[in-house]
């Protein structure tokens, strides 16, 4: 038992220590190494998932330097997966000398790409689609990346159906692993440059693709309560139908998202909507036993409370939807 006890104390710390590296950003390369310029230019970005964090994007990269070094044969796209997929092709057959004296290269990338998405906000949610690469040979005192920002951007064409693209970002950083893989002369630090696409769901989604079906369901339960409180048989029919609804409503939403452990923004609104409707029918059976052997004027006050109720229960979802959104 003492064994076991301390295994459970050292798991936390043996976690920690067996997750290594980091990302530092750069501002200023490295005197010591040679400077490389490279740019991007996407064109298309296609087949976004959601449920496997991944998207295609087909890019011009291209790198400007002056050294020995000929940095177009040791870079690699480091967020890049199926390596079968992976188009890369240099459009000049040799490294082009310009006028000031650099060299200069162009490729034309396309594949698909891998980016964890955060998705809390999700309808509201916000996105960056970034291309990392990385100098897999050359350390970052060798091989130092500077974004060429006056010359990246996005195509004009691409388009992404489903969302706005709100810009775009480039940084560079030094990736230190950690480790030098076992093998002294082997750099732990290298050279490391990431653009990314900004993009945005646009509100019309959020309104009404998601949430007007959910507030038709919603006050088809509340109708309920304008029913007489004897017939009990359509008043819980309605509040009971509108809560099996709401559930496949949800699910239409979350089989187009990855697995999550935490809620998102449209799950919270959901509860609101399953408590609201659970109070829906509790109410209908309470009015019914409370009217059953009663006479005209309890039934009219249960009716008239019931009124009250839907009104009340109507101000509870704006303001419980409006907090939400004011506190994602």
């Amino acid at each position: 038992m003492a064994i076991v006890a301390l295994l459970t104390m050292m798991a936390p710390s043996m976690a920690q220590e067996a997750k290594k590296g980091s990302y530092t950003p750069v501002d200023t390369p490295p005197a010591s190494a040679q400077q490389v310029a490279i740019g991007f230019y996407p064109v298309s970005v296609y087949q976004l998932d959601m449920a496997s964090n991944t998207y295609y994007v087909d890019t011009y990269v291209w790198m400007r330097w002056t050294g020995d070094i000929d940095p177009t044969g040791t870079i690699e796209f480091t967020n890049m997966v199926e390596e079968w997929g992976k188009q890369q092709e240099n459009l000049l057959e040799e490294p082009k000398v310009i006028a000031d004296g650099s060299r200069y290269q162009i490729m034309r990338v396309e594949g698909r790409f891998v980016q964890p998405f955060s998705l809390a906000d999700y309808p509201l949610d916000t996105q960056k689609l970034s291309i990392m690469v990385e100098d897999t040979t050359n350390g970052a005192d060798a091989v130092s990346y500077v974004i060429d920002k006056d010359s990246s951007g996005i195509g004009e064409s691409l388009q992404i159906p489903g969302w706005k693209l709100s810009g775009w970002s480039a940084q560079t950083f030094t990736h230190d692993y950690g480790t030098q893989f076992g093998e002294d002369e082997t750099p732990a630090v290298y050279s490391a440059a990431q653009f990314s696409m900004e993009i945005s769901r646009p509100l019309s989604f959020f309104y009404w693709k998601l949430l007007l079906p959910l507030f038709i369901v919603f006050g088809a339960a509340l109708s309920a309560l304008l029913i007489r409180p004897q017939d009990l048989d359509v008043r819980s029919a309605l509040p009971a139908g509108a809560l099996l609804t709401t559930i496949f409503l949800q699910k239409s939403y979350s089989d187009d998202l990855p697995d999550l452990g935490y809620l998102i923004l449209m799950d919270k609104i959901y509860l609101v909507v399953y408590a609201l409707i659970v109070l829906t029918l509790i109410r209908a059976i309470l009015a019914y036993k409370a009217t059953a052997d009663e006479g005209l004027d309890v039934v009219k006050a249960v009716a008239a409370t019931d009124r009250k109720l839907l009104g009340l229960l109507i101000l509870v979802f704006v303001v419980a939807v409006a907090a939400i959104l004011m506190l994602r």
